[in-house]
């Protein structure tokens, strides 16, 4: 078993030296899993900062069910996924409103036509991690930013995350109800409750163009959770 020294870490990954499981790995990002099913990640690149991640310098080649040891001591926290901002300032509404537009695409249509029943979205549409899930996470990271309750939502999608998605997706909506997010969406709310137009355009290019059509669906689910805080009829 192999061994790996990441140099930094975000808050929640607590120090120690854990034993964990290669669920999926990539060129610039491995995902693992602990015995409770819990992911954790390790990344070449702080821009994708997740909850429980960890930066380091290279990553070996590693492949589904390998075995690795990962010591965090020492590791500088240098990301905490619980730090959001607060309301946007209503003068970039017609930002949000252009994230809000991508719903119309071909490829997230579906999450268009399911909006009323919230645990239809789970597993649904195109993606590594389907589309209606990123939309998901977007919404809750909106309720999140504005204080509102989530209780509801979460009822309603709870059951259907074990069942009808994948256990990457199920983990990032379930970090997303505990007030968890990554990175690139703290940076976009902070530059739009700072009323930074030009922050918040290049925090958002940074996100639509992540994966086939993750970052347009969460924008668009992140636009339509706070267009749905000021107008409870929207649908």
């Amino acid at each position: 078993m192999i061994y790996l020294y990441p140099y930094e870490r975000s808050s929640d990954w607590q120090e120690g030296t854990y034993r964990l499981t290669v669920k999926t790995a990539f060129s610039k990002s491995v995902n693992f899993r602990d015995e409770q099913g819990r992911r954790y990640s390790l990344l070449v690149d702080g821009d994708d900062f997740l909850p429980r991640s960890a930066l380091i310098e290279g990553l070996p080649p590693m492949a589904s069910g390998h075995e690795v040891g990962i010591d965090i001591r020492g590791a500088a926290v240098k990301f905490d996924p619980s730090t959001i901002s607060g309301m946007p300032d209503r003068k970039l509404r017609g930002l949000w409103l252009e994230w809000l537009s991508l719903m119309g695409n071909a490829e997230l249509k579906c999450i268009l036509e399911n909006l009323e029943e919230p645990f239809r979205l789970v597993g649904l549409g195109p993606g590594l991690t389907p589309a209606g899930d990123d939309f998901l996470v977007g919404w809750i990271t909106a309720c999140k930013l504005e204080g509102r309750n989530t209780k509801k939502l979460s009822s309603e999608i709870e059951e259907a995350l074990s069942r009808k998605t994948t256990w990457f997706s199920s983990e990032m909506i379930r970090d997303a109800l505990d007030g968890k997010f990554w990175k690139r969406g703290i940076e976009l709310a902070r530059a739009l409750n700072e009323g930074d137009s030009f922050q918040a355009m290049e925090r958002a290019g940074k996100i639509i163009n992540w994966g086939h059509s993750s970052g347009k669906a969460w924008l668009a689910g992140f636009a339509y959770g706070i267009e749905r805080g000021n107008d409870p009829q929207l649908i």
